[in-house]
């Protein structure tokens, strides 16, 4: 049996997450089935950014936090976390001002600055969370995300009430509620924070210097890239097709949204609890333990799903599905269930040090499926985005199932 703290503190993560997450869905429903079509369109596009800038603002921190914070319980690893996202959002935002005064941009200055402060919050409140993980304390994320998921019910009475009417209005509201687990979990780490106060002084120097960032550069390359991976078919129907396409294949994710985050509940306590493993044998006997148990639990979601797709859809939506669109609901649900197969491979190869590796093959699998979409370039259309989106997850599936044999046969050899 797998012991009692590792089952607490993953309900404690589904709780945080699952409030976190479902909140996020209500108000992406709603907009869907309120929303014009073209608006819902727009919308879709600045939160695909924010998805985008994210990870690039946290720069690995999720992964390379609760790894670290599992071994040593340093409050410089979540300053320097903090810090370097700060400067890496100055960064984006210059580029976003110099992207829009090339007029290249049919998109206004104001959408890129929202987008790009939803990303740097998420990413701050990610820092704050992932090193509390670390340090196993995962019930306060709990509490954090109870009081966001009130604050974003507001945003759902306003929306049902008309008093937000446009998208840059729902954008700042999404903006307001993101400082709220930032705040109460800077509550939290404060005191931490404020002792080790003169640890800090030499670290503006050294934290943009090229060892910090070489450090978390394959925790930030493979977090980037995997998001890239899962919104790969939203940037290119924005490149290549309409933004009325866009918000018609976001539609399909919507109706997923609830067991998407399944993985990411998942992968954070079992890397937590893999990564306080020194020798590779038990590491690698508790992996086999545990996929075997929770892969088929965790799959249920997703098989239970799968007879309900269409009728979840007509019901959400009020839309009544041709032959083709449930094909892809069916095509999006296989690749979503990928990913979650996909967790476990990247828990493993990071619990044994070869993010490295992962990094590449994420950057190779992102790589070949852009080849695939830019194959179609103009004549790209949902249907073919849902299978390209489907094949590019298996392509990195077995990938990191592979480059796992590889590594535990590599460090197992005498």
């Amino acid at each position: 049996m797998l012991r009692n703290d590792f089952v607490r503190k993953l309900f404690n993560n589904s709780l945080a997450h699952g409030l976190n997450f479902g909140s996020r869905w209500l108000l992406n429903l709603l907009l869907a089935r309120y929303m014009l079509d073209a608006d819902f369109g727009l919308f879709s596009y600045v939160y695909m950014l924010a998805n985008l800038f994210f990870p690039a603002i946290a720069f690995g921190v999720s992964f390379y936090l609760i790894h670290h914070s599992a071994h040593r319980q340093e409050p410089t690893l979540l300053f320097n976390s903090l810090l370097m996202s700060c400067g890496v959002f100055l960064l984006l935002l210059a580029g976003a001002a110099i992207w829009v005064a090339s007029g290249q941009s049919e998109v206004a200055f104001e959408l890129y600055v929202l987008s790009l402060g939803i990303g740097l919050l998420w990413a701050l409140a990610q820092a704050l969370f992932s090193y509390l993980k670390g340090r196993q304390q995962f019930f306060v994320e709990v509490k954090t995300n109870f009081v966001s998921a009130l604050c974003l019910g507001l945003v759902l009475l306003l929306l049902m009430f008309d008093l937000l009417n446009s998208v840059d209005e729902v954008l700042w509201a999404i903006l307001a509620c993101a400082l709220v687990p930032v705040a109460m979990g800077l509550q939290v780490v404060w005191p931490d924070l404020r002792q080790h106060w003169p640890l800090y002084r030499g670290q503006f120097k050294t934290v943009f210097g090229w060892p910090a960032v070489a450090e978390r550069l394959p925790f930030a390359w493979a977090d980037l890239f995997a998001i890239v991976m899962t919104n790969i078919p939203f940037i290119f129907l924005a490149l290549f097709s309409t933004l009325l396409e866009l918000g018609q294949f976001r539609k399909l994710f919507i109706l997923f949204m609830p067991i998407t985050l399944l993985p990411v509940i998942f992968s954070q306590v079992f890397l937590a609890r893999l990564s306080r493993l020194t020798e590779l044998t038990t590491k690698m006997q508790f992996f086999r333990k545990v996929m075997l148990l929770s892969l088929p639990l965790l799959s249920l979601p997703y098989l239970l799903m799968w007879p309900l797709a269409e009728w979840l859809y007509e019901l959400c939506f009020h839309e009544v599905l041709a032959a083709e669109v449930v094909l892809m609901l069916h095509l999006v649900l296989a690749t979503l269930w990928l990913t979650l197969v996909k967790t476990y491979f990247e828990v493993l190869l990071t619990s044994v040090g070869a993010n490295k590796r992962k990094a590449s093959l994420v950057t190779l699998a992102v790589a070949l499926t852009s080849l695939g979409y830019l194959w179609f370039n103009t004549d790209l259309t949902v249907a073919v985005t849902s299978w390209l989106f489907l094949a590019g997850n298996l392509t990195i599936t077995l990938m990191l199932a592979i480059a796992c044999w590889l590594e535990v046969r590599r460090q197992s050899a005498p």
